[in-house]
């Protein structure tokens, strides 16, 4: 398996990855390979999340499919990085809706519990976890 890499121009301590750097002075450059980043490879869902994405997958063929072909859709759970506060079961969707030329475009976070019940910010998962008695020590 060959490993491809990006090459990096270095130039007096400033790096860019432009190979046309236009310059009054010429100063001496490095080239630098760095690796490149492994395609992203699925990882393994506990048997919490897989059923609490089946009860979100059924509650959203019960309402239809309302979403565009535009929008990608992704899911996260507690293994994840940036949602490592979650609980085991409940998951977090990111919803990436594209808007303009560009392909610039607006990303909608949404939380669901075991049961699939949806919540529209953190702030309400948490609201839901003091009600429900769940103490949450480090928001």
């Amino acid at each position: 398996m060959a490993s491809s890499s990006i090459v990096m121009k270095v130039e007096n301590g400033q790096s860019s990855l432009s190979s046309s750097s236009k310059k009054r002075e010429r100063r001496a450059t490095t080239i630098i390979a760095l690796p490149q980043s492994r395609p992203h490879q699925p990882k393994e869902r506990s048997p919490l999340t897989l059923a609490t994405l089946k009860a979100v997958n059924e509650r959203a063929k019960k309402r239809g499919k309302r979403t565009s072909l535009a929008v990608s859709v992704r899911h996260f759970d507690n293994t994840d990085i940036n949602y490592d506060w979650l609980l085991p079961g409940w998951v977090a969707e990111e919803r990436y809706v594209p808007s303009g030329r560009k392909g610039l475009g607006r990303i909608y976070k949404y939380y669901y519990d075991p049961t699939g019940h949806m919540y529209y910010s953190k702030r309400e998962v948490l609201f839901a976890w003091r009600k429900m008695n769940i103490i949450c020590l480090d928001p």
